[in-house]
């Protein structure tokens, strides 16, 4: 299991070596702040489940478990009963002496994460391959063109057309595990989350990673009442001359929050907002901006913009509108 505390290349490529000698499948964290691991390699098994039973089930089949740059274990929400099985016997590698004190394990090693692992790397002798598979990510299937557009759709076109060293900054909850599962992490820094749970990060963050990183195209993907929390960040893009795009998913109201009170069996208490014309707030504040609606307006915007995603001096955001969630699962 690999966190935030591991994403940077020293650590991404001892920790390739270590799973490929031992043929063990690599979990990401849930609610992981960045990814610790390259999530197109083939032993990449995809997203640790947040709820303690689910957990439970995937754990329960291995005797050992690594965690390496994440506690053992961060869930939302609170359920009862253990975290994992008795049969399984849980190691942390962490620099943070706070992940280390709030872990459910066995040995926590406080060290320098990429320093353990390539050490580990060189210690360990490639194992004989295992019998039987190992869970592996699901393979993303391509959509057909749908309309109203929903949330899928816009990843699965933003996966199609994102270069490999792209950066992209989630704050989507309604949405999150769809964009997971769809947009993979190839390269260090490729993923950026509030793992928190907060909202109003991911416009101020994308701003400031683009301007930390000029050379690596940058792409915040976020919820229209996210959004909200920091919508004046736009300024400082159109100010400063930050080449981000932001891409703001609108359905009109808090979509995850509408979720969380049906799974309380309840209604939610407070009212949609499909009037707020987020591209004339853009737009307002100095950022260019684009609506859209349709399968053909998304797929001419981005081959517009992704080609040449690294080189702009100035940023965009476009405003898609988009079907709220049917589902969600954290």
């Amino acid at each position: 299991m690999v966190g935030a505390g591991a994403d940077e290349p020293l650590t991404w490529e001892a920790l390739v070596e270590v799973a490929e000698k031992l043929g063990a499948p690599v979990w990401q964290e849930s609610f992981g702040a960045r990814a610790g691991f390259p999530h197109d390699h083939p032993q990449f098994a995809g997203h640790l489940p947040a709820d303690r039973a689910r957990l439970r089930a995937t754990l329960e089949p291995y005797d050992v478990a690594l965690v390496v740059g994440a506690p053992a274990f961060r869930q939302y929400p609170y359920a009862p009963g253990p975290l994992y099985a008795g049969g399984t016997r849980v190691i942390v590698v962490t620099n943070d002496p706070g992940e280390a004190h709030r872990s459910a394990a066995e040995l926590a090693i406080l060290a320098p994460v990429a320093g353990v692992c390539a050490d580990l790397a060189r210690q360990l002798t490639a194992r004989e391959p295992a019998s039987g598979d190992f869970p592996r990510a699901e393979t993303p299937v391509a959509l057909s063109p749908h309309n109203p557009l929903r949330p899928a759709d816009v990843f699965d076109a933003l996966a199609g057309r994102l270069p490999r060293d792209a950066v992209v900054i989630e704050e989507t909850p309604s949405s999150r595990p769809q964009l997971l599962a769809q947009i993979p992490a190839r390269a260090p820094l490729g993923f950026v989350s509030p793992a928190m749970g907060g909202l109003g990060f991911a416009l101020p963050a994308a701003i400031g990673i683009r301007m930390a990183c000029p050379q690596r195209p940058v792409v915040a993907v976020v919820g229209d009442g996210s959004s909200l929390y920091s919508i004046q960040a736009l300024w400082s893009a159109a100010h400063y001359g930050v080449g981000a795009l932001f891409v703001i998913l609108a359905n009109g109201g808090y979509a995850v929050m509408d979720r969380l009170a049906e799974m309380q069996g309840g209604e939610r208490p407070w009212p949609q907002f499909p009037e707020i014309d987020f591209s004339g707030l853009a737009r307002a504040f100095g950022c260019s901006a684009r609506r859209i609606a349709t399968p053909t307006e998304l797929e001419q915007a981005l081959d517009e913009v992704i080609p040449d995603l690294a080189g702009r001096d100035e940023p965009l955001l476009l405003e898609i509108a988009v079907a709220p969630d049917e589902s969600f699962e954290p």
